[in-house]
């Protein structure tokens, strides 16, 4: 800051911070050499006394703007390149889908609920994506744009296809499968043992008498119901006396059950038990067997292998399978928070076992 004459002109404040401020003008205007000029010509430029220069030098030293020597003049130091501190994003769980959040409600969805309020305890970040994108055969360059976005962050798959789970085995992306991991896919995995409820359920039919058994399956399944199948189907295959095995594949529309259910039941060997895997499936089937007349479990058993708290007190009471929320939500913590501390966590299934509730809708066959 200066004027015609020469004389830097200084504003009303202190006069030592007056000094500080119209030097630090004139080095960024570069109006002054470097190095500074004398104390004796800069002071009367200034029309200053020599302490006050000094005093405003020590002020710019502390700033990082000047050094000073003893018998040399002021320097002017070079601005140094400030490296900034990376920001440490805070850690985080990313609910991540390839279903529509219609079709998945977390308001509705117990794991999730009881999951979000103790990660939020935990000081966890938590968000959801319910993305159409990824459930294609080529998600890949989705989920890098996602995961990208979303620094030390640990996703947790929920309904995964088998192309998303591969994309994070191979990527090193801290994941967890809520759920079961597809053939020959290796990542740690939290889900009910589906092999197992099927291997009971179709146990406990056999041994009320039934003979002609039907599945509800999604016309697109995915692992944990084709674990369900297996275990199933293995049940049968190792049980003295034929027993014949009916799939119905519903797709996205539970109401598609609706006519499909009636075919089967005009079948010479119509199905007197039904083991539904979908909570969907398990209401329309249940509804429409009612409308029709359908005496339950008299003429048909029906068995929910999936079903939310709330239809737990459904009247007739259904046979079902009680799904562990607490010991599921428990495990996909102390998982999450293994990873998001970089601690290394077995590529493997937690799996933990239902328990069985015998309902009103299960009864000995023909009775």
């Amino acid at each position: 800051m200066s004027d015609p004459s020469g004389q830097l002109s200084l504003p009303r404040r202190s006069l030592i911070e007056q000094t500080a401020t119209a030097l630090r003008t004139a080095l960024r205007d570069g109006s002054l050499p470097n190095p500074l000029p004398g104390e004796h010509a800069l002071a009367a430029r200034l029309g200053i006394s020599r302490p006050t220069l000094r005093a405003a030098f020590a002020t710019l030293a502390r700033e990082g703007l000047l050094t000073l020597a003893k018998g040399r003049r002021a320097t002017v130091l070079a601005p140094r390149a400030r490296t900034a501190r990376p920001r440490t994003a805070p850690p985080s769980v990313c609910i991540v889908s390839p279903l529509p959040r219609s079709t998945i409600s977390p308001d509705e969805h117990p794991i999730l609920l009881q999951m979000h309020a103790r990660f939020a305890a935990k000081g966890i970040a938590w968000e959801e994506i319910f993305d159409r994108q990824l459930a294609g055969a080529r998600p890949e360059a989705r989920l890098q744009q996602l995961v990208a976005a979303r620094p030390n962050a640990c996703w947790i798959m929920l309904a995964s296809t088998e192309a998303m789970q591969r994309w994070f085995a191979t990527s090193g992306t801290p994941a967890l499968v809520l759920g079961s991991c597809h053939v020959n896919i290796r990542l740690p995995s939290i889900d009910i043992n589906y092999r197992a409820v099927g291997w009971h359920a179709a146990g406990i039919m056999r041994k009320h008498g039934h003979r002609q058994l039907a599945l509800l399956l999604p016309a697109q399944p995915l692992a944990g119901d084709l674990a369900c199948r297996e275990g199933f189907i293995a049940y049968l295959a190792q049980t003295p006396g034929a027993a014949a095995l009916l799939e119905l594949k519903v797709g996205r529309d539970p109401q598609d059950l609706r006519p499909k259910l009636d075919r089967a039941l005009t079948l010479p060997n119509r199905p007197t038990a039904i083991l539904s895997l979908l909570q969907s499936h398990t209401l329309t089937a249940l509804l429409h067997l009612l409308e029709s007349g359908r005496h339950i479990p008299r003429e048909i058993s029906l068995i929910a292998r999936d079903l939310h708290p709330l239809l737990e007190t459904a009247m007739p009471d259904l046979a079902h399978y009680s799904r562990p929320t607490s010991q599921l939500v428990s495990r996909a913590l102390r998982l999450t928070q293994a990873l998001l501390s970089g601690r290394s966590v077995p590529p493997q299934p937690s799996l933990i076992t239902p328990v069985f509730i015998s309902g009103r809708t299960l009864a000995a066959a023909g009775k």
